[in-house]
């Protein structure tokens, strides 16, 4: 039986050669017009999710900034529930929601602007889950893959328990990928930067299954829009048969 979750959505900046970073490095690829669009996109659901390596690599905030709009629920996947002491996003959660009571992380009420660290069972430790907490942080912890990793379909339902309908999926490249191997994912919006950065650089999806072809992921009823220098395809996820 599945478990219920939120509408889940995909939304990353690439190259032309559908790589998002180099190796343990943050690079720029979106246009001022990008960025507007990605906060947006963040207003207009009830939460963001990302894994801990874009946390420790690009460190983001995760909040509404460059237009006006609710705060998300911030999440970070973080099976051992190792973010970094000093990440900004757990700075700006203690300086800003401490004061925040327990309801806002209540069952079936979505808390704008909360940080949520999901663990895996078996993985995550109680003194990590002391220090998050300290720190202003929810922690969630739930069954383990068969990796040893968040099992998605839980995290989501978890999610979805304290309500989230909207879910905006943004990085970094293991977490899109485990998303469209699972069929989680319902929709995405790819900002495409014109340029090339090799094979050395890592690339936005890895491996969706054995038989490339047999597991080909469409994006059905494109749209495209220009963002500044950047193209913007949105469409619906569709898996093969």
């Amino acid at each position: 039986m599945s478990l219920p979750r939120p509408l889940v959505t995909l939304h990353f900046a690439q190259t032309l050669d559908g790589r998002i970073a180099a190796p343990n490095e943050r690079v720029e690829l979106s246009t001022p017009a990008g960025i507007e669009h990605a906060h947006r996109a963040r207003a207009d659901h009830d939460a963001v999710l990302v894994g801990i390596r874009t946390v420790v690599i690009d460190d983001p905030l995760l909040t509404v900034r460059a237009c006006e709009g609710p705060q998300p629920m911030r999440v970070v996947l973080a099976s051992s529930l190792g973010v970094p002491e000093g990440a900004r996003l757990l700075r700006l959660s203690f300086t800003t929601f401490t004061t925040s009571t327990t309801t806002g992380t209540a069952r079936g009420q979505p808390a704008g602007g909360r940080v949520v660290v999901v663990g895996a069972a078996g993985r995550a430790l109680d003194s990590a889950r002391a220090r998050l907490e300290e720190r202003g942080a929810a922690v969630i912890v739930v069954p383990a893959d068969d990796h040893g990793r968040v099992s998605l379909p839980h995290a989501l339902a978890e999610l979805h328990a304290r309500g989230v309908r909207r879910l905006l999926v943004e990085g970094g490249a293991a977490v899109l990928t485990s998303f469209l191997r699972a069929r989680l994912a319902d929709r995405a919006e790819v900002e495409i930067a014109p340029r090339l950065l090799g094979d050395t650089a890592i690339p936005a999806v890895g491996a969706l299954g054995e038989a490339p072809l047999a597991s080909a992921i469409d994006l059905r009823e494109p749209a495209v829009e220009l963002l500044g220098g950047n193209l913007l395809l949105r469409g619906e996820v569709a898996y093969p048969d």
